[in-house]
């Protein structure tokens, strides 16, 4: 309602909120001056200005309306002013957004010649297309785990086929310590600060697989304490709340540990999941596992409430998922909450080259697209995403006289765009076996 005439017109009030208050850079902000009122019930205009950190050329994508919004370029402070008119008075507020650069290595365990137990690493920079090689003298490596600025590397040695954990410091790479392991090592995963579970595989002597255990690691003594029995070719592990969920690959299982305890509450049957491997946990606490699937049954991600045990939602993929080192073939990005898997296994196990991309907030397929194709190259032999870059990363193996994968030589890493094309590539170490991202922020 306005004000009377001959009455005293008062100021309105200008109120500001920057929603999230803190971004990186390249993440889109409103401004929101929606809260902004007028005593008198008087029409208001809005004018908005803005101060940006140097070298920034970001603008609001508007100056004159309610919530406009922006996309910092840079990091720093970035003010927004608002001022309100009632056409005679006007009122102020404002507004400080602080956005962040986040440099991202990306960090690719080469799992090396398996008789020659040469694993390294390399890191490569995206900012300047430079990557290094590391020799970081371990075995076999498997899979690879950050956890509280340390990187564990899961290697498997030849000598006894056994295994260990060695951890190095995240930002330097230098060796920090070396856990033996009773049995060759598979994935990690933290249900506490200083407990690690690792899942470990078994064969027989006829190398086919067996019941095998979870290691319990203490990460202040640095030693395994104790050996939890769960089924058969312990493959993944996730930790959803008090709960680890290890994916047996061997029966089509699923181990529920007691992650205070210790010891495994429940086996869970997973019906029709052919050879479930990789185990996540989303951003809306779903535990989700990828069922490899086989030439007679489509491969598919399971989504289980960590609370009931229960399958809540599956998606089917399609060919099997796999890698062509039977190493990593599949990731999951927080940043994005999206699910990447690979079927990467072209000269043996059905593989197609197939790429699958799964939203796992609405649980749905996503897209599906295929490796670029090249001469001299074949299989996928790892897979991750950066969501900060958006760029999704592949490893491949070069071609044996065979025609099969040659494990022996260096492999090539492709850099595609979330539609699939490739951007860049460059030379890995031996047989790239998995992928992870090293984030500093700025």
């Amino acid at each position: 309602m306005e004000n009377d005439p001959g009455s005293e017109n008062r100021a309105p009030s200008a109120v500001v909120s920057a929603e999230p208050s803190e971004v990186e850079v390249g993440a889109e902000v409103v401004f929101d001056g929606s809260g902004s009122s007028d005593p008198d019930g008087d029409e208001l205009t809005y004018s908005w200005t803005l101060s940006t950190p140097t070298d920034s050329e970001a603008n609001l994508s508007e100056d004159s309306t309610v919530a406009p919004t922006l996309t910092p370029d840079v990091a720093g402070e970035y003010k927004a002013t608002l001022e309100v008119s009632d056409g005679d008075t006007t009122g102020t507020d404002e507004a400080i957004l602080t956005a962040t650069e986040i440099q991202t290595t990306a960090l690719i365990a080469n799992s090396g010649n398996f008789s020659a137990q040469d694993g390294s690493l390399t890191l490569y920079d995206p900012t300047d297309s430079t990557a290094t090689l590391n020799d970081i003298n371990v075995a076999y490596i498997y899979s690879l785990a950050l956890h509280n600025d340390r990187l564990f590397v899961a290697d498997q040695t030849l000598s006894n086929s056994a295994g260990r954990i060695t951890t190095f410091g995240r930002d330097e790479l230098g060796s920090i310590d070396q856990i033996a392991n009773p049995r060759p090592p598979r994935s990690i995963a933290f249900p506490a600060a200083n407990k690690a579970y690792v899942t470990n595989q078994r064969l027989d002597e006829n190398f086919m697989p067996q019941p095998s255990t979870v290691s319990v690691v203490d990460l202040e003594a640095n030693a395994v304490t104790e050996q939890v029995d769960v089924g058969t070719s312990p493959e993944g592990v996730g930790i959803a709340g008090r709960k680890a969920f290890v994916a047996n690959s061997g029966d089509g299982t699923l181990s529920v540990l007691d992650a205070d305890a210790d010891t495994v509450n429940t086996t869970l049957s997973l019906p029709d999941c052919a050879s479930p491997k990789s185990v996540f946990v989303d951003g809306e606490d779903e535990v989700t596992v990828i069922c490899q699937g086989s030439s007679e049954q489509s491969s598919e991600v399971l989504f289980l409430s960590p609370i009931e045990e229960t399958i809540e939602d599956r998606v089917e993929l399609g060919a099997p998922v796999g890698s062509a080192n039977f190493t990593q073939s599949a990731y999951y990005s927080e940043g994005a909450e999206e699910l990447y898997a690979v079927s990467g296994s072209e000269a043996f196990g059905g593989g197609t080259g197939a790429i699958f991309r799964v939203n796992t907030n609405a649980n749905a397929l996503d897209r599906t697209f295929q490796v670029p194709q090249e001469d001299g190259l074949i299989g996928i032999s790892a897979v991750g995403y950066d969501s900060v870059t958006q760029d999704l990363y592949v490893t491949r193996l070069p071609v044996g006289a065979d025609g099969g994968p040659l494990y022996t030589a260096n492999g090539t890493a492709l850099v595609l765009d979330r539609g699939g094309d490739q951007v860049t590539r460059f030379e890995t170490g031996n047989s790239p076996g998995h992928i992870t991202f090293l984030r500093d922020q700025q």
